[in-house]
């Protein structure tokens, strides 16, 4: 096993053969080689610390540590050296998150072992004073004390939240004897000894196994994030190999219930999974992975030696019966354009039915449009992975915001009612064209140059 000394040397070294072409510009990726799922985002001394799923070594999934990445304004990123590692063999650090207690950071994730036909995962916590260091690792769960049909080899990362003078923590699970996901509660008076303590779930929208999942409170319900392996695709729904959803309700921490109100896909696009709430902060913000499994990956086909990237930041609320994500604010960081469009652009329109706007580049272009429904189109985006997807709701007429990256596109339809995100390779200067039923709002280039 490689120490973490090594590791860092080794992320500086390989930085070097990174190819910039599609690097994006102001959301978060990796220096170099593969990253997927959000692990640990919080607010913690006068910083936001995003750690990640993370193999340096290659632009695609392996042995995975915690990557780690601090920002204060969401949108300029400092690579932090690596967090954590394993330091036993055939073990990785998957998934989890993290929460201050008493002035510390608390990273408590799933220590994944695979040998042969043994295969085991495992609750464990590691602290930090400073957010970039952390202590030796402890496991705080006996998962024999398990209900006889959750499984103890699929259990995986939790996530922290303190309630009514008690941690609780949400992990992935999966009912054996139903083959069905669901979300196991843990409970402690501290995060050092936990104990089980009720489930939720299943749900048809958690696939075979529930991961990922996260807590926040909004208004006044409770609000997970939760995503779904091998969902069955039903109507406009689950078109990914896996899938992430909404679940709104209240929960009895003392009775071990929720009352689900409703369960909403986040994103009909096929670049989000594994979203987090930040830790630490008043406000409901999420972060996905912007991507998706069973796809190809371009930058890594084309050898440009990274993969993967962070959604920009979203925040929740509940409006009408529903749940929206908006994007943070970029207003400061906007400049005024004269119609030169740059890669980096925070666009909105009002749409009328029949609607139709295209993004060209030299080797290729989505389109957008509104029949009825909003589409967006990406056969032709030069993605290898391209798809026609609309929303859920259809429309005479509908706001759309488009956040455009080097490489992504993110659509939020009727402020943020439905949402649709991918990832597009479009090479040379954009030409942006569209009909008589598209107003412009605004074009404005992301600088982050400011």
């Amino acid at each position: 096993m490689k120490s973490l000394e090594e590791i860092n040397d080794f992320v500086q070294i390989q930085k070097a053969k990174v190819k910039n072409t599609y690097r994006l510009k102001y959301h978060m990726m990796p220096p170099v080689g593969w990253m997927n799922d959000p692990n640990g985002l919080i607010y913690f001394k006068g910083k936001y610390h995003f750690f990640y799923q993370y193999n340096p070594f290659r632009a695609l999934p392996g042995t995975m540590l915690w990557g780690h990445s601090t920002t204060t304004d969401f949108l300029h990123f400092k690579d932090e050296p690596v967090a954590l590692a394993p330091t036993i063999e055939n073990t990785s650090i998957f998934s989890g998150g993290a929460i201050e207690v008493d002035g510390i950071l608390n990273a408590i994730y799933t220590l994944h072992y695979e040998c042969e036909d043994v295969r085991k995962e495992e609750v464990y916590l590691s602290k930090s004073m400073d957010g970039i260091h952390f202590e030796e690792a402890i496991c705080v769960f006996d998962n024999e004390t398990l209900p006889e049909n959750i499984s103890r080899s699929d259990f995986r990362d939790p996530f922290p939240t303190y309630i009514n003078n008690k941690y609780y923590v949400f992990v992935g699970g999966k009912d054996l004897q139903l083959n069905q996901g669901v979300i196991v509660v843990l409970e402690g008076e501290s995060l050092e000894k936990l104990k089980y303590s009720f489930t939720i779930g299943p749900f048809y929208e958690l696939g075979d196994m529930g991961e990922c999942p996260s807590y926040f409170r909004i208004q006044d319900k409770d609000v997970l994030l939760v995503s779904g392996c091998h969902v069955q695709n039903k109507d406009n729904d689950f078109k990914n190999i896996n899938s992430s959803c909404f679940i709104v309700g209240n929960i009895d921490f003392n009775c071990g219930y929720m009352d689900v109100d409703f369960i909403k896909e986040i994103d009909k696009g096929d670049a989000f999974y594994a979203p987090q709430f930040i830790n630490g902060i008043h406000e409901p913000i999420m972060i996905g992975w912007m991507e998706m499994w069973g796809k190809e990956y371009p930058t890594n086909e084309l050898n440009h030696h990274w993969a993967g990237a962070f959604t920009i930041p979203r925040k929740l609320s509940l409006q009408n019966h529903d749940i929206y994500q908006e994007p943070i604010s970029l207003k400061e960081f906007h400049k005024n354009l004269n119609f030169n469009y740059p890669h980096c652009l925070d666009m909105s329109f009002e749409l009328k039915n029949e609607a139709m706007i295209q993004i060209l580049g030299r080797n290729g272009k989505i389109t957008l449009a509104l029949n009825d429904y909003f589409i967006l189109d990406t056969t032709q985006a030069n993605n290898h992975n391209g798809f026609i997807r609309r929303t859920n709701s259809t429309y005479k007429t509908c706001f759309i915001q488009v956040v455009l990256d080097v490489s992504s596109i993110e659509i939020f339809i009727d402020h943020g009612k439905e949402a649709i995100s991918s990832r597009i390779y479009l090479d040379g200067d954009y030409d942006i064209s569209f009909n008589e039923n598209v107003h412009l709002n605004a074009i404005k280039e992301v600088n982050i140059e400011s």
